[in-house]
């Protein structure tokens, strides 16, 4: 008998650097029980499968034995990483201002009395108020026999520090060492304040992940009101159990999945199709939790409840998929997991050397030596590469109406190979438009039955009814024609009486009576075209034809040739039918399509695509939601829905399908800054250290003063930041 499993995705606290996330994620997978364990740097968070006997207390025992915790109140983990963002915001407004005015006074006044002692006090509060953090993970890893991006920032600026407090207080010591006293408080303050404004921007975006699952949970209806032998209760939604009857008024969304016994209503299912007519629904007819109910009064009876429901579903998809682990790791803190105790190994080698190895060698240039290692090495250049870049990247992007929520969204948007496009709203309009409209009557009868036609549809508030209106009073100059007496045709359309002839307008499944063979070519042709129709009919003579459509965006067919000599593929997923569908497909030129798709669906199709290559998903929906979630890289329209802007790592702000081409440009350029950035980072390092560590006195005696050792530091850290700002001239 198989060992039943429990799944769990939980908060993690503590990690600072993907090395952080390696470190929890192989203490985990050491116990017993466990499953499997993997954890996402990205958002903080493990996902776990668990046996069904091994407790989560046992899991957090590892968890913290690593120097971590695990938070298993989901809410409290909201609050505590609320508290850390709040934390890191006071951290900063002191580190900001303190820093500015320490590298003022050392790169700008001259020398006066007690300078040093001022720069000293000042740096203080930057290092061990605002930057305790660092030295905190430091030493903690420290005992564990581990190393992060946190052990490299405090040993540089624990090493500027130290050595600038030695000579704050001991000038002429420092001096008779053949060493010029010269202090790097500005270099160890600036180092603390700009990996704090980092890590501010960073957990401000990553804060927003969870809106997307709070925005989907406030679809959900509090309370409901149940039906009992006549008589009706207003209960929460807790209460409801199989087989209820519930009453659902017009304006409000079904509570639970369910069946339609009583009463006929339009229903919004936008949410999850994406489409947006109404439909009819009447008796027998299903219904989903979440969906709105447009214009009757209804009874149902419930059939799935909680997580059962389609909605249900979707929490779960978009939850599930915002847990698995990134598919990458930052480069930097991989490296840094490797840099870090070969840096910290050359500093105590160089002091043993030039200590003990070296005759006639003074104590003050073996610490000059070693300090020189560590302050030259120090992980401003290797902790400035990739961010510096990034942050120009997604400034640039921003300027072109394109957000980016995430580093890693927009190192993947240059490896996408595979991108799906949701139809309406993205790649068309997402607004009925009349393209084709037929007439037959003679031309004199034109201004009496289109009015009629006018007053009928004004009666309706559908969204087909009102294109035809506007279609009509942009058209025509028409009488004001108020209907008294408009009948709703469930599932047909509508009908009235006037001076005894009877007027219909329905759609073309409905249609009783014969139609003329160029009649019939018009209802051909626009069927062929996905067009949805409607038709005027008195009596059962065909008066007019109208063919609807939700055109396509003028830039999406340029924007998927481009896409195409890129070598990427496009698909269009839509829950529209299949003619509509495809006439769309066909005018934008896309390679594939499928439709009648619900939500599920399409995260199934990008699911299944990205085990084979880089898939990105752009869409605007609800229903867009679980298929966002599930993508390498997720694309929202900004004229969308605030879920699908919330699940995605990316939205373009006025729905431009072309500013993708922008993003994959940018993308490529700033991973290519990075890549640039990095190899200069370590060729710095390459170079430097080794002087630093007094290779070259035995050949021409030179030894590196510390003052150089910090300018060296600060010119690395200054190549990279202005190769960054290259970026912002880049076409």
């Amino acid at each position: 008998m198989n060992e039943t499993t429990n799944s769990y995705t939980l908060p993690v606290q503590g990690m600072t650097c993907a090395a952080c996330a390696s470190t929890v994620e192989k203490a985990i997978n050491k116990e017993e029980g466990v499953q499997s364990a993997h954890v996402n740097y990205a958002t903080h968070a493990v996902h776990l499968e668990l046996s069904d006997n091994t407790k989560l207390s046992k899991v957090r025992k590892a968890v913290k034995k690593a120097g971590y915790d695990l938070i298993l109140d989901q809410e409290n983990g909201a609050n505590d990483q609320n508290q850390e963002l709040r934390k890191l915001k006071a951290d900063l407004l002191i580190a900001l201002p303190l820093t500015i005015v320490i590298v003022v006074l050392s790169m700008f006044v001259g020398d006066f009395q007690f300078k040093e002692f001022l720069l000293l006090g000042l740096t203080i509060p930057v290092l061990f108020w605002s930057g305790i953090r660092f030295y905190k993970s430091a030493f903690r890893q420290l005992i564990r026999i581990h190393a992060n991006m946190d052990t490299l920032i405090a040993s540089g600026t624990g090493a500027a520090f130290v050595f600038s407090l030695v000579t704050t207080f001991f000038p002429s010591w420092i001096a008779s060492q053949g060493v010029v006293p010269h202090v790097y408080y500005e270099s160890a303050a600036v180092i603390i304040a700009f990996i704090l404004l980092g890590k501010f921007l960073e957990e401000k975006a990553k804060r927003k992940t969870s809106d997307a699952i709070e925005s989907l949970y406030k679809l959900k209806v509090n309370h409901v009101v149940r039906v009992n032998n006549g008589a009706t209760e207003t209960i929460n939604l807790e209460e409801v159990v199989l087989g209820d009857t519930l009453l659902v008024k017009a304006g409000e969304r079904f509570p639970v999945d369910g069946v339609i016994v009583e009463g006929t209503t339009t229903v919004d299912e936008s949410m999850l199709t994406g489409e947006s007519i109404p439909l009819e629904r009447g008796a027998g007819d299903e219904v989903k939790a979440g969906t709105i109910n447009h214009t009757g009064l209804v009874q149902m009876t419930a059939e799935r409840l909680g997580a059962d429901t389609v909605l249900g579903q979707i929490i779960k998809l978009v939850s599930d998929a915002m847990g698995t682990k990134a598919p990458a790791q930052q480069l930097a803190d991989k490296i840094a997991s490797v840099f870090v105790p070969i840096v910290l190994l050359l500093a105590v080698g160089t002091f043993c050397v030039w200590y003990f190895l070296v005759p006639e060698t003074s104590v003050g240039l073996a610490f000059v030596n070693t300090f020189n290692v560590l302050i030259i090495a120090c992980p401003c250049a290797l902790g400035l590469a990739t961010p510096t870049a990034i942050m120009v990247g997604i400034g640039k992007a921003a300027r072109q109406g394109i957000l980016i929520k995430s580093a890693l969204a927009l190192e993947k948007a240059q490896k996408m190979t595979r991108l799906f496009l949701d139809k309406t709203g993205t790649v068309s309009k997402g607004n009925l438009e009349v393209t084709s409209a037929k007439t037959y009557f003679n031309e004199e009868q034109s201004l009496e039955i289109l009015s009629i036609l006018n007053g009928l549809e004004s009666s309706s508030s559908h969204p087909m009814a009102l294109t035809i209106v506007n279609h009509l009073s942009e058209n025509y100059q028409l009488f004001p024609f108020m209907m008294k007496a408009v009948e709703t045709l469930p599932g047909i359309g509508l009908k009235t009486t006037l001076d005894g002839k009877e007027y219909t307008v329905s759609g073309a499944k409905n249609i009783d009576s014969d139609l003329t063979k160029p009649q019939l070519q018009d209802l051909n042709q626009m069927k062929e075209r996905g067009l949805s129709i409607v038709l005027f009919w008195e009596n059962k003579t065909l008066l007019a034809m109208f063919g609807l459509k939700d055109n396509v965006k003028s830039t999406a067919p340029s924007f998927i040739e481009a896409l195409k000599r890129k070598g990427i593929k496009t698909e269009i997923l839509s829950g529209d039918h299949e003619a509509a569908v495809a006439a769309v497909a066909h005018e934008t030129g896309v390679d594939s399509y499928h439709a009648r798709l619900l939500p599920q669906d399409k995260a199934h199709l990008v699911s299944a695509s990205k085990q084979k290559e880089v898939t990105g998903f752009a869409g605007d929906g609800i229903n867009d939601a679980p298929a966002l979630a599930e993508a390498d890289l997720s694309i929202a329209m900004g004229t969308g829905t605030d879920v699908a802007m919330q699940s995605a790592d990316v939205t373009l702000i006025r729905g431009d399908l072309s500013k993708i081409l922008t993003l994959i440009n940018i993308s490529r350029k700033t991973v290519r800054t990075m890549n640039q950035n990095l190899f200069w980072a370590f060729i710095y390092n390459l170079i430097a250290i080794p002087i630093a560590a007094g290779v070259l006195i035995p050949i021409n005696g030179f030894t590196l003063n510390p003052m150089l050792a910090g300018a060296a530091m600060a010119f690395s850290s200054l190549s990279v930041v202005l190769n960054s700002l290259r970026l912002k001239a880049a076409k």
